[in-house]
């Protein structure tokens, strides 16, 4: 599987994405082909070669009934529904005329596309469903998209997840993702950018203005909630090297910067994997409380967490208690951090971890298998270590000794 630089520095929305997969080489017939499995018979997907402030670039657009979305208008508005069915509804004591609700949507996807392509673009309007029920305070299932919804964002969500996969389905690396500066008129009033639900969808995600005009909102919500279901690293790779370069262009063209999509394909040498270190300092919390917060990080995906006792100013005792995590997990591990702990503040900073291969194979006791790391001439190998405990208790003898039997093959 390669490795996918996106470099959203002026924004991110559903046709650059369509636009981006098709600038790195994904047939424009294949995703013609997506299209049409679409329950819509007014759609067709426009692609050209566009000029970006003397950039070259592939533009990707949802054409409507001959009307192709050019970017002057919010790309989420609410133009059409699916086969012309709309909902009238008591929102705020305003009256909202809105799209398809998040259910008719996923069973939409999930019926019309093939599985892999139905499960990413399935998996981002559930994002995006559970960011505009907290921004509304109701349940997903009672959610009915007004931004979204309609019928190009569904094509472009669907051709995207196309088109992920049909490139392989790359691990994508998201550099600092353009949000635009200034306010947007949203269907409930004038917001400022990014609107509620984007700022929701690109929590973790490293953010910046970017250098487009005032009142532009280069980050819709159908890009960011793609960038959620897509984007396995939340940070642009420390190290890269690019074996392919491409331009996705968006529907404004800026005078004085060029509004595309920059993505490059390649890999990430040495096989480090980019991850983050969280710490945190409590001088106030008892062991109980340190050592049940170490078990929920672990449960709750934490790669490794640690305590270490120290003495911190004024000769106060007490430990720091750090983690290695995935970017994704960095708001639910947070979380936990300062819900279980007495805590002021944490700290956070990217690091590289570099592992061994590891494979696993059956040991002279049954029942437990040994962990084998290899490195370029080196080998570490130990039992299981929850596999060797369900033993040792089962048997009656001592973790040492099952441990110990279990590498007598060696």
């Amino acid at each position: 599987m390669a490795d996918l630089w996106v470099d959203p520095f002026s924004g991110l929305s559903g046709d650059l994405w369509v636009g981006a997969f098709l600038a790195l080489g994904v047939p424009e017939a294949d995703l013609q082909a997506v299209l049409r499995k679409l329950p819509f018979d007014d759609l067709a997907l426009e692609v050209k070669t566009v000029i970006r402030c003397g950039v070259q670039a592939t533009k990707a657009s949802i054409v409507i009934g001959g009307k192709p979305d050019e970017g002057q208008t919010p790309h989420l508005a609410a133009s059409g529904t699916l086969r012309g069915v709309r909902k009238r509804v008591q929102v705020g004591g305003h009256d909202h005329v809105h799209g398809l609700s998040w259910r008719e949507v996923d069973e939409l996807l999930a019926r019309h596309l093939d599985p892999k392509a139905a499960a990413y673009a399935r998996e981002a309007f559930r994002v995006l469903g559970e960011s505009e029920a907290r921004v509304h305070g109701m349940p997903l299932e009672q959610v009915h998209f007004h931004e979204v919804g309609v019928k190009d964002s569904i094509a472009d969500v669907a051709l995207a997840a196309a088109g992920f996969v049909q490139l392989g389905e790359p691990k994508i690396h998201m550099g600092p993702i353009a949000t635009g500066k200034g306010t947007w008129k949203m269907a409930h009033g004038q917001y400022p950018i990014p609107g509620p639900a984007t700022t929701y969808l690109l929590t973790g995600f490293e953010l910046k203005e970017g250098v487009a005009p005032l009142d532009r909102e280069l980050t819709t919500p159908t890009g960011a909630a793609l960038a959620v279901a897509l984007t396995s690293s939340k940070r642009a790779p420390s190290r890269f090297i690019p074996e392919r370069a491409a331009f996705a262009a968006g529907g404004w063209d800026f005078p004085t910067t060029p509004n595309v999509l920059r993505l490059q394909l390649g890999t990430v040498p040495g096989g480090a994997a980019e991850l983050l270190q969280l710490e945190t300092n409590v001088d106030d919390a008892t062991p109980q409380q340190v050592a049940h917060a170490q078990a929920r990080l672990m449960e709750a995906g934490a790669l490794d967490a640690w305590v270490t006792a120290a003495t911190f100013k004024k000769g106060r005792s007490g430990w720091v208690v750090g983690l290695i995590l995935e970017p994704s997990k960095l708001e639910a591990l947070s979380e936990i951090l300062v819900s279980e702990l007495p805590t002021l503040g944490l700290r956070c900073w990217p690091l590289q971890r570099l592992e061994a291969e590891r494979s696993f194979r059956p040991s002279a006791v049954e029942g437990v298998d040994l962990k084998e790391g290899r490195w370029p001439g080196a080998t570490v190998v130990q039992p299981e270590y929850d596999h060797a405990v369900k033993v040792a208790r089962a048997s009656g003898q001592s973790l040492r000794a099952i441990q110990a039997k279990a590498k007598g093959r060696l």
